[in-house]
């Protein structure tokens, strides 16, 4: 595991430096709470830990999605 420092406003490149596969932003860091921004093609999944447990946790039982979204009330 790599850990390094960054400040608010800097980041971090995935990949060769010439063509990143994506780059991590230090979005804004306001007391305890950090946002962070990830910047990566389409096609490469990024999912919180407790998102892919999930989706881990469903493709073991035989589960399709792990959620779904469904249209809000219009009313």
């Amino acid at each position: 595991m790599l850990v390094i420092t960054r400040r608010e406003g800097e980041e971090v490149v995935i990949g060769n430096p010439a063509a990143p596969l994506g780059i991590v932003r230090i979005a804004m860091i306001k007391g305890d709470r950090v946002r962070i921004a990830f910047e990566f093609p389409r096609e490469i999944d990024v999912h919180r830990r407790e998102v892919a447990d999930q989706i881990l946790k469903d493709e073991e039982s035989g589960g399709g999605i792990a959620g779904q979204i469904r249209p809000g009330d219009s009313g």
